[in-house]
């Protein structure tokens, strides 16, 4: 369940980061994390914090509710 938690996650990080058409060094800059730990989110290889994943949608113009809305 965690692993697939983790690969949801990831996947709506990606997803909402390239509708705005940005790359992960754009969003990591915007969020103030590294850009190898926003790869390692994008593909499930981070146990992501809710305070992380709040950093990830506040720097994507996002609450955490839209953020987990997502399909």
């Amino acid at each position: 369940m965690a692993k697939d938690l983790r690969i949801w996650i990831g996947r709506r990080i990606r997803v909402l980061r390239t509708k705005r058409g940005w790359t992960q060094q754009m969003l990591a800059d915007h969020a103030e994390i590294s850009r190898e730990h926003l790869s390692e989110l994008e593909n499930g290889k981070w146990d992501a914090t809710v305070k992380l994943i709040q950093k990830v949608a506040g720097a994507l113009g996002i609450g955490l509710e839209e953020f987990f809305r997502g399909s």
